[in-house]
């Protein structure tokens, strides 16, 4: 869950692997493409949405990469996925299969890894 740097939209990751759009406070879904293009997001942490294509590996299934958090200054995105590995990416990538910065490999949960790196 994150919200925009003017705290004006929420974005969402279902459990069906849909990202949603919502605007605060009115809680009306936003579904016009080019506006949710437009927004700055204060924070990052969706496995979801255009801007995190790259971090799909090609025989990736949607519930292996289980969290994501983009770093404070903007430019890269650490990823944690079923397989203890956790891969740093520049942000945003948008193109798929992208190459990983660095990766290691963990018996931390890869979801405590987050926290740590945000």
């Amino acid at each position: 869950m994150d919200f925009s740097a003017d705290s004006s939209y929420l974005q969402v990751s279902t459990g069906s692997y849909k990202r949603q759009v919502y605007e605060v406070p009115s809680g009306k879904q936003l579904v016009d493409q080019a506006v949710i293009d437009r927004i700055t997001w204060a924070t990052w942490t969706s496995v979801l949405g255009d801007e995190v294509i790259g971090i799909w590996s090609r025989h990736a299934e949607k519930a292996d990469v289980n969290c994501a958090c983009v770093s404070h200054s903007g430019i890269n995105l650490v990823t944690g996925d079923d397989f203890g590995m956790v891969k740093l990416f520049d942000f945003p990538c948008p193109e798929k299969f992208v190459r990983i910065c660095f990766c290691i490999a963990t018996t931390i949960s890869a979801v405590d890894m987050m926290v740590l790196y945000c």
